[in-house]
This record gives structure tokens, sequence and C-alpha cells, in this order.
């Protein structure tokens, strides 16, 4: 599949911007929303809690002055009586006091655990919405992939970041352990001693494809991986940035060593390289977005995911106003999508019809709009 513009010219993605961009309009009309409920809840408890603790203070108060007062009024009596009633009453007010307060005290508590359980299910939902969005739809954005073992079990994350965002990942994977024989033999060289008299070091290759994967770092840049055996006596390291590679066995570096680096096969660490790398694609059987932080602050607690939002649409702003020039018909969005076969097809949106869409979600959809360039109102642009 081949996506250009409509004068041919190939799109700097390639990828159904089209169909990224009607996507990006569904989920911010379904996120945003969300965002405002759960302000408008956070703000309803700070209010109702704000009630209830000047209902304490009232108690408190009310206490205090029967008090006083009570303690006024037989400060110059020696009736034993008396004195004796000024007590209880006092007591009395002290324990009713206190029992109202705690009633009090855990409405607070009550108020506080529901609006928590509410405001952390449409977090949950904002998360599970835009996963698969963010999950492929983000232009630009730099990948790192991590695996791990953990508990016997292996685990995996992706950590993205574009434009001040970050957001992570968690997978799980087809297997729970990995081993080097799940891509394909491999031996790496170490040093062996032999002979019963001279101890002579001589080069050995050691068979490891039976050895667990235990992590994997892949980025942009590097890879990293480690392998050791079932009782993690022998553990290697081994790093490619693509041009070379650095293998370690325990504290000693092979690539370092000038008779065992000649015996790498680093053919066949390029193509378990290669493997690892199609691994996160190929074996994820669950992928859920956990977490976005936009400048290191969580952006979902924060409720500042209609600022990633604008973020985003500034991204798809660029290529929308590129491929508003390369059309024919100022009013529409439109690519090519050239088949296999040589198949070719069109597809558009007009800028009224994604407008339109937007403007139901009132200033921020006519804000989000703007700055992609569909909204005749160009004050929103450059926001």
């Amino acid at each position: 599949m081949k996506y250009t513009f409509q004068d041919s010219t190939e799109l700097p993605v390639q990828r159904d911007f089209i169909q990224d961009l009607q996507d990006f309009i569904r989920i911010s009309k379904e996120v945003i929303p969300l965002e405002k409920s759960i302000i408008k809840i956070k703000q309803a408890n700070i209010e109702e809690i704000g009630v209830s603790r000047s209902r304490l203070e009232e108690i408190e108060r009310f206490q205090k002055e029967v008090t006083d007062c009570v303690e006024e009024y037989a400060r110059r009596i020696e009736s034993r009586e008396i004195l004796e009633i000024k007590s209880r009453t006092i007591e009395a007010c002290a324990n009713t006091s206190l029992l109202k307060k705690n009633e009090k005290l855990e409405e607070i508590d009550k108020q506080n655990r529901l609006a928590i359980i509410e405001v952390r299910q449409l977090e949950d939902r904002i998360l599970s919405t835009l996963g698969p969005f963010f999950d492929a739809s983000i232009y630009g954005a730099e990948h790192t992939y991590y695996a791990s073992t953990e508990d016997r079990k292996l685990k995996g994350w992706q950590v993205s970041s574009v434009n001040g965002i970050r957001y992570e990942f968690e997978m799980n994977f087809v297997q729970d352990t990995l081993k080097v024989e799940d891509f394909q033999k491999l031996a790496l060289p170490v040093r062996s001693k032999s002979g019963f008299l001279s101890r002579e070091e001589k080069v050995k290759k050691l068979d490891v494809s039976g050895f667990y994967i235990t992590n994997i770092e892949y980025g942009k840049n590097i890879t990293r991986i480690t392998l050791e055996d079932k009782d993690a006596e022998n553990r290697f390291m081994i790093s490619s940035d693509g041009g070379t590679f650095l293998v370690i066995h325990g504290d000693h570096e092979i690539t370092g060593d000038e008779k065992l680096a000649p015996a790498i096969d680093k053919d066949s660490l390029s193509i378990l390289i290669m493997k690892i790398k199609e691994f996160f694609t190929e074996s994820v059987v669950l992928k859920r977005l956990r977490l976005i932080l936009m400048n290191g602050k969580n952006a979902v607690e924060e409720n500042v995911i209609f600022d990633c939002l604008k973020l985003i649409a500034g991204i798809y702003g660029k290529l929308a106003e590129e491929c508003i020039e390369r059309g024919y018909t100022k009013g529409e969005i439109t690519i090519k999508i050239e088949e296999p076969g040589s198949v070719r097809t069109e597809k558009y949106i007009s800028k009224s019809e994604a407008s339109s869409e937007l403007s139901s979600l009132g200033p921020e959809g006519n804000i989000l709009a703007g700055i992609l360039g569909v909204s005749e109102d160009r004050k929103f642009n450059g926001y």
C-alpha cells in the first residue's frame, strides 16, 4: 500500500491519514467529555467536603461555647449537686459532639472513596479509548521496547515520546519464557582451560541456544539482550547499535578480546537482533496503555489530556495543511491510495465536515478545529 498527496507526491508518513484524522476526531469526542466529567466530580467533591468541614467547625464551636457557658454559670457555685450536674452536662456535650464529628468524618471518607472510584473508572475509560490510537497513530514518536522476566514470567512494556508527551504500554507475550533457540541456534566464544599440566587457555564455542533471554531493550539506536543459563552461572550481555556489537561474558568483554573477538559469528548475532525486534510485533497478545505523561506530569490525573490532544492536533495540522496545498479542492483534505496491482483510489474529508464534528464539543472542539486547520475561525491556530 502506498499513500500520496493528490499531486502523487508520497506522504511523509505511509499511513491512511484520512482514517487517522477521523479516528482523532472520534477519540476526541469520546475523551474530552470524560475529562470534563472527572473535573466536575473532583470539583463537586471538594465543595461537598468543604461543606462537611464547615459543619465540623460548627460542632466544635458549639461545644466550646456550651462548655464555656456552663463553666461560667457554675463558676461561683459550690453546691456538690450543681457541680456534678455541670460535669455531666459538659461530658454529655463532649460525647455527643465527638459522636457527631465521627459521623461527619465517616461521611467525608465515604464521599472521598466514592469520588475516587468514579474518577478511576473514567480514567480507565480514557486510557482504553486512547490506547489503540496512541499505539499506531501518533506520527514522529520514538519508541523503546523492554522485556524482562519477573516471577518467572516474561513481561514487556513500550515507552514512547513525542513533543513533550511520554506514554507507556504494558505488554503480555505468547510465551511466559523466552530462549535463544526460540529464534535460532547460537554459540559464543569463551576462554577455556585445557590440559592437566599446562592448563593452557583456548578459545571454546559455548552453545547458548538453551539460554534464557531475561532482559531486552530495543530502541531506535540500540538493542540490548541479556542471556542466562538455568542457574544464572553464565550470563552474556549483547548490545548492537546497528553497525557494531558489544558482547560481554560476566565481567569480560568478548568483543575487546583479541583472541575471542574473531570467533564471534556476527551474522548469527544480526539475525538474532532482527528476530528480537520482530518479536515485539508478532508475539504480543495483550497491549494496554497504562500511563501518559505531559511535561513529566501524569496527564490523566492532572486532567491535561485535552492539552495532549492539542499537541497531536498540531502534528496532524501540518500534514492536513500540506494535503490542502497539494490538493485540487481547497475545502478538502485529500490523499491518494495505491493498492497492490496499481489500483488507485482517492480518500478525503471536507474541512466543513471535520469542523462540524468537532464543534459538537464546544470551545474545546473549536480549538482543535483551528489547530487542525479545518475551522473558518483561524484565531485558534497557533495555540
